[in-house]
């Protein structure tokens, strides 16, 4: 993912994240259910980021498989 991506990816998890939490703290509900919704708000939050995580470091490895992959083309190459 280039720079630009990433950076509008996190824009939107920070927006949803900062979005969310304004939305529970101005909603009219008593501390006890407000504790229960920003745990629940949290753990998918936590969910959603081991998703992203996950996803990118997928990425990540498919990156390096072809970097090594036109290393070894390139050697084999000089080496002929």
């Amino acid at each position: 993912m280039s720079r630009g991506t990433m950076g509008f990816v996190y824009g939107i998890l920070l927006g949803g994240i900062a979005g969310g939490i304004t939305a529970l703290l101005y909603t009219p509900v008593s501390g006890k259910k407000m504790r229960k919704q920003i745990i629940k708000k949290k753990d998918d939050i936590m969910e959603d980021m081991n998703d992203y995580y996950e996803a990118v470091e997928d990425v990540i490895k498919d990156g390096k498989k072809r970097a090594e992959s036109i290393i070894e083309d390139a050697r084999n190459i000089i080496n002929i």
